[in-house]
């Protein structure tokens, strides 16, 4: 066996592998006699099937199978043995598979390889960043009462919408002629007023009955991205490039009377006697909004790290070959998808990339008894959310075991926790620069970078 590799460039290379009859004869034999003890052919006794009617049976699919297998082995012990960092898989080289299984006894297999781009990642002191004080308005907390209200609220059924209603109805998709699409999106779902940022479009929704249809744009009655794939019953993925208007008739008409502010909703919100007046749900209400802009203050930190890292490092990519290797592991991947999806790919990889080199170069290390323990935090909080107050220690490590037996689970909670502990490298490590803002500017700042997902995470956060 002979391997021998040639860098096209920085960041492509290929590796061809060379088989002599040595390096497979033995294992095809050896497998052609285990087919002989179990084949069944019709004359023959089991076992007794003349040897060259089994090498004319099998031999070729055996070769074929043998010598793939030797192939792709030898470059994965190859990319062990030479530390080669690469993206993705090897992947064989479109017009090198045309092998004759019947005249030859050497075969040639060629394989192209995605280097992983080399680069450095400087955290250091001297790399500045504003951390955000964002201010708790009047506005949020009335806003935050009124939800609390509605929530608790009486519910009713109307004849005619109005205000903040809520309409339940059918949504058919229409095609070009603004007809129901034959095979078009069906789906029954509810619009609610108070969610539409667009006036005119609340406007053309006001004064309509059981029964009436409106032509409707949804990603304009809805509050964007998973709210839209809910509505409409589609996934998330497919949201964007759904361009179809929908006739929406109406079904019900649903109204909520909010609640009165009185003792027995606030024991209802928060539990008895937690707060007893309107000004300690004010000042609950603030806290509460305050601890969760803190966290977004965090998250915004961590994206303009990100972008700022993702930046200095200008990391290249074999793009090309993720490309082809995409297409290749995903079956059901259309080169259409693709075309739209590859950017925001390619910088999550670079993202990737940078953060294992981050993590390495700072020995940042997380450990089975950290992974239990924050597992047992998480645990104990959503309980808590539950109204369970005390937790047994016992249940918790129950809980948290079955919880990290679930494989999705366990890996989404690693990199939590090693997203914890980057973060907490980034501030210990950076200048920070604590900024005063309104919650209005913050929301601006996110609107003029196009910082989409994080605005609106911002937003349904608090309830807005």
């Amino acid at each position: 066996m002979d391997i021998t590799q040639e860098n096209i460039d920085d960041l492509n290379a290929v590796v061809k592998v060379n088989l002599t009859e040595a390096d497979y004869k033995e294992k095809v034999s050896n497998t052609l006699k285990s087919y002989r003890k179990q084949a069944k052919v019709p004359g023959f006794r089991p076992g007794m099937v003349p040897m060259g009617m089994i090498n004319k049976m099998y031999r070729k699919s055996v070769l074929a199978e043998e010598l793939n297998k030797t192939a792709a082995d030898s470059v994965y012990n190859y990319i062990k043995e030479n530390n080669l960092e690469i993206l993705g898989n090897p992947l064989p080289k479109e017009d090198s598979m045309n092998l004759d299984l019947d005249k030859d006894t050497s075969f040639e297999f060629i394989y192209d390889l995605g280097l992983s781009p080399k680069f450095d990642v400087k955290i250091s002191e001297k790399s500045k960043f504003d951390l955000y004080k964002i201010g708790v308005d009047q506005k949020l907390v009335e806003k935050n009462i009124a939800d609390i209200q509605k929530r608790y609220g009486k519910v009713s059924n109307v004849d005619e919408t109005a205000g903040i209603d809520m309409i339940q109805g059918e949504f058919r998709e229409l095609d070009d002629k603004g007809e129901i699409k034959a095979g078009g999106i069906y789906h029954t779902s509810t619009i609610a007023l108070e969610y539409i940022e667009d006036a005119k479009v609340a406007k053309t929704l006001l004064g309509k009955k059981i029964g009436d249809k409106i032509t409707v744009d949804p990603h304009k009655v809805s509050k964007g991205g998973a709210d839209t794939a809910a509505m409409l019953n589609v996934d998330k993925a497919e949201v964007d490039d759904i361009k179809s208007k929908f006739e929406f008739e109406v079904k019900l008409i649903y109204r909520v009377e909010p609640a009165v502010l009185d003792q027995e909703l606030f024991d209802k919100a928060f539990g008895k006697d937690t707060v007893k007046s309107e000004k300690e749900l004010e000042e609950k209400i603030s806290g509460e909004i305050s601890k969760q802009l803190e966290t977004d203050a965090k998250r915004k930190l961590k994206y303009d790290i990100t972008e700022t890292l993702l930046d200095k490092a200008k990391l290249k990519l074999p793009d090309t070959f993720l490309k082809r290797w995409l297409l290749a592991v995903n079956e059901k991947l259309t080169q259409d998808q693709l075309d739209t999806e590859y950017e925001d790919y390619a910088k999550g990889l670079r993202w990737q990339l940078i953060q294992n080199k981050i993590f390495k170069e700072n020995n940042i290390k997380v450990e089975n008894e950290e992974v239990m323990n924050y597992t047992k935090d998480l645990v104990r909080q959503q309980m808590v959310q539950y109204g369970q107050m005390e937790i047994a220690d016992s249940e918790l490590e129950d809980t948290a075991t079955r919880v990290l037996q679930n494989k999705e689970e366990a890996q989404r909670i690693y990199e939590m926790l090693y997203d914890v502990k980057m973060m907490e490298l980034f501030e210990n490590t950076f200048k920070l620069k604590n900024k005063e803002v309104t919650y209005d500017e913050f929301v601006k700042l996110a609107t003029e970078k196009k910082e989409k997902g994080f605005l609106s995470t911002l937003k349904n956060n608090l309830n807005l």
